[in-house]
Parts: C-alpha cells; sequence; structure tokens
C-alpha cells in the first residue's frame, strides 16, 4: 500500500513538472513552379533569358523548428527557439549552418523577453509587419529595396512588455572579429524598433545600424552588386504602417538607407517607398497588390533608380494548406542621364504550403 501511494506521489509530481515546460515541433513545407525571365540592356547590347523553375520558399521559407518553455515561478520563464530553413527542391540547407534561422536561449517575465543567440534583427520586426502583397517572398515588390541583415549572430535581444498597444526592441551585436577587421574594430549590429499596435492600426518604426566587411551597395544599372569595403556603416531608417478597413487593409513605408566609405569621401543614399492593398474575397480567398521605388544617389548626383509592382492571390485549402498565384518585376534603370542602361526581372509563379 505504502509502495503504491509512493508511485501516485512520484507520477503526480512528474505530472505537474512536465506541465511547467512544454516543447513544441513545428514548420512548414512551401514550394512553387514558374517562370523567370531576365533581361538587361548594358552599353547598347541586349540580353535576355527565360527560366522554367521549380524552387522552394515562394511564399515563406521553408523550415523546421523546436521551441519552448519553463515555468520557473514567480512570473519567470525560461525559453529557447532553434530554427533551420531548407530547400523543398532539392532536400538541401540554404547554408551550412545548422540553424541558419533562429538559434537562442533567454528569459520572459513582466520585464519582457530577452533573447541571447541567433536572433532576428528589431528593424525587421517592424519590417515584416506592415509589408505589401502578403509579405511574401517572390511577390513583393519592395525587391527594389536595399538589402540588409534580417537576423544576425551572437546577438543580445530585449523585447519589451505592451503598454496600450505600444511596445518595443533592442538587438545589438558584436562580430567578435577584432584581429582581422581592417579598422581594428569589431564590425558589430544596432537594430531598434517600436511600433503601436491597436484595433485596426499599426504603425512602426525602426532604425539599424550595421558595420561589415560584404554589405552589397545599389550603384547605376551595369554595376549593381559592387562591395563596399571593409568597416563601412550602413544605416536605415523605417516608417511603415497599416489600416483595416475590413473589406480592405491598405499598407506603406518609406525607408531610407546610407552607406558612408570609410576609405573615400562620400556616401551612397538610397530613398524608398511602397504601397500595398490587400483584399479577402471570401472566407478562404485573399488578393494583395503593391507598388514599390528606390531611388539611389550618391553625394554628387542620382544614381540609379528601381520599380517594383506585384500581385498575389492566396486560397486557403485548410487552416494548415493554402494555394498561392503571384506576379512581380523588379526594374533597374540608370538615373546619371549618362546611359540608358538598365535591368528587369519578371516572375509568373504557383505554389503551395502546408504549415504542421
Amino acid at each position: 500500500m505504502k509502495k503504491s501511494l509512493i508511485a501516485l506521489a512520484v507520477l503526480a509530481t512528474a505530472g505537474a513538472a512536465s506541465a511547467q515546460s512544454t516543447v513544441t515541433l513545428y514548420g512548414l513545407a512551401d514550394i512553387w513552379v514558374g517562370s523567370v525571365k531576365a533581361s538587361a540592356n548594358v552599353g547598347g547590347v541586349s540580353t535576355s533569358a527565360r527560366t522554367t523553375r521549380i524552387d522552394s520558399a515562394g511564399f515563406n521559407t521553408s523550415r523546421f523548428g523546436l521551441k519552448g518553455s519553463e515555468d520557473l515561478g514567480g512570473g519567470l520563464k525560461a525559453n529557447f527557439q532553434l530554427e533551420q530553413g531548407f530547400n523543398m527542391d532539392n532536400g538541401t540547407a540554404p547554408t551550412g549552418t545548422a540553424f541558419s534561422r533562429q538559434a537562442w536561449v533567454g528569459l520572459s517575465g513582466g520585464f519582457g523577453e530577452v533573447q541571447l543567440g541567433r536572433v532576428w534583427t528589431s528593424y525587421d520586426d517592424i519590417r515584416s509587419s506592415a509589408n505589401d502583397t502578403f509579405n511574401a517572398n517572390i511577390a513583393s515588390s519592395f525587391s527594389t529595396w536595399v538589402g540588409y541583415n534580417d537576423r544576425t549572430n551572437n546577438g543580445i535581444k530585449y523585447l519589451t512588455p505592451a503598454f496600450g498597444g505600444f511596445s518595443g526592441s533592442l538587438t545589438y551585436a558584436l562580430g567578435e572579429d577584432k584581429n582581422t577587421s581592417t579598422n581594428g574594430k569589431d564590425n558589430n549590429l544596432l537594430s531598434l524598433g517600436v511600433q503601436y499596435a491597436g484595433g485596426p492600426v499599426f504603425v512602426g518604426f525602426a532604425h539599424q545600424t550595421e558595420k561589415s566587411g560584404t554589405v552589397t551597395k545599389l550603384g547605376a544599372a551595369g554595376t549593381l552588386g559592387a562591395l563596399i569595403p571593409d568597416g563601412t556603416k550602413v544605416t536605415y531608417n523605417l516608417l511603415n504602417g497599416s489600416y483595416d478597413l475590413g473589406v480592405v487593409k491598405l499598407l506603406a513605408g518609406f525607408n531610407q538607407a546610407k552607406a558612408t566609405d570609410p576609405t573615400a569621401p562620400g556616401y551612397l543614399k538610397a530613398s524608398e517607398y511602397f504601397f500595398g492593398v490587400e483584399a479577402p474575397l471570401s472566407s478562404a480567398l485573399s488578393l494583395a497588390a503593391g507598388v514599390s521605388q528606390s531611388k539611389i544617389k550618391d553625394d554628387v548626383s542620382p544614381q540609379a533608380k528601381g520599380t517594383g509592382f506585384s500581385v498575389a492571390a492566396k486560397y486557403a485549402l485548410s487552416k494548415r494548406t493554402f494555394t498561392y498565384a503571384a506576379f512581380n518585376q523588379t526594374k533597374f534603370k540608370d538615373d546619371t542621364g549618362l546611359t540608358n542602361d538598365s535591368a528587369k526581372t519578371q516572375l509568373f509563379a504557383v505554389g503551395v504550403q502546408h504549415a504542421f
């Protein structure tokens, strides 16, 4: 009898402990088939190529992950998340990193939350909260905008609690490369974001400063993708928002990116904007569209202009599975007035995504 009571007590204790700790396996699989046409006119020579392809991550990046938390008592929790992206078309990982998307552990409570490790930047949190055309990878028109680091290694991230709809976060990361950097200092990243989300309204502001050795810049057509020297500082300032009217959701954003080269005078600056609209046509079908522009100049004159247009449809087959169709066009052209150089990409795609 005593042994039975002891066994019951042990089982009860184990049950209580397991109820305080949770681990979840999750993920999504996304694949699309479509056609991509790339054309250019550089130095009076025109080129064009069309590719039919099956690829991963049309709407969102295919991924799997583990996340969990443990109740430590007194409102304090320990949390972790490990997330890896993968390619549905060939089964490979996008990078050689084991958990390339997220890998962090931290604590949360009444003070907010702290995450340590590989984390999303605060700038990216705001940017992804109000993007046109469902924020889809291959559809959104903001493909004309200057690239940025959406996540970082060696990160320390703090997220505040929400106060009347207002919240914010701060991310700081060290490159830990002081011995290899040509300027004798660690490369680093500082990112912050504040937002208001209440009812149908979302408004966000984000700032990010990066200093690294291989930041891609936009120049005039024909020189796209030139690398800024090691030690270059790039700053981003973003204001975006959305308003949900029920029958339609309106989205807009303005961003400014500025690169400063420490080895030479001057700078490269991009002024960017987008407008978007999303409309639910039924409980299963939604349509979205967006337009964007990016004007790039140096400290003397305009250099290049990028324009984008996108439209997409999303049809839900269940709570976890939907199909989609998308069109995207991006065009860059010389804006110096010296040449007629240009480059254009068009994409047509249909795909399916399943979440688990």
